[in-house]
């Protein structure tokens, strides 16, 4: 997750054992920092974004990628959700974002996040309508698979009705 877009060859094929990656669901929660902004002007799709302390504590054998899960941020309701781990090829960075659209502005609130499943592995794209669409493409599949009963029950996780103060994952 730290290697540089320039050494990195490609993203690893995500670990599976029986069709579900082996270390989820993972939950984490941080507080929702400022991006560079991109996602809301440039994709018309708003994001939340971890710090760098949040990412820096993913398992260390999780692909990079697109996957799919729940989210709340604060006390709020639990929504669906597609993150992206990894340096996003398409800006060159290495930044996690929660996609979800939010009506208020989010920053410094408590994003809490249970990672469920994996939809495809990070790669690059020739235009921005290319990644837009891959973009929906993505949360298209990410509301699908979460309507499955084994996910849509982890909506429904005592991880989302902790106080903000218990720590998980190392995260607080």
């Amino acid at each position: 997750m730290a290697t540089p877009p320039e050494a990195q060859t490609g993203p690893d094929p995500a670990p599976q054992t029986g069709g579900v990656m082996r270390h989820l669901p993972y939950f984490c929660r941080g507080q929702v920092v400022r991006g560079f902004g991109r996602s809301s002007k440039q994709l018309g799709i708003p994001t939340a974004n971890f710090p760098e302390q949040v990412v820096d504590n993913l398992p260390a054998d999780i692909s990079t990628g697109i996957y799919y899960g729940w989210a709340s941020v604060g006390s709020g309701d639990v929504h669906k959700m597609v993150v992206s781990i990894g340096w996003n090829p398409y800006y060159k960075n290495t930044k996690t974002h929660i996609i979800h659209t939010f009506k208020e502005d989010v920053y410094g609130e408590m994003l809490n996040v249970a990672i469920v499943g994996y939809i495809r592995p990070e790669k690059n794209f020739d235009s921005l309508e290319s990644l837009i669409s891959a973009i929906q493409d993505d949360i298209e599949e990410a509301k699908k698979q979460l309507e499955l009963p084994e996910h849509l029950k982890l909506k429904e996780d005592n991880f989302f009705q902790v106080p903000k103060s218990k720590i998980m994952n190392g995260h607080c």
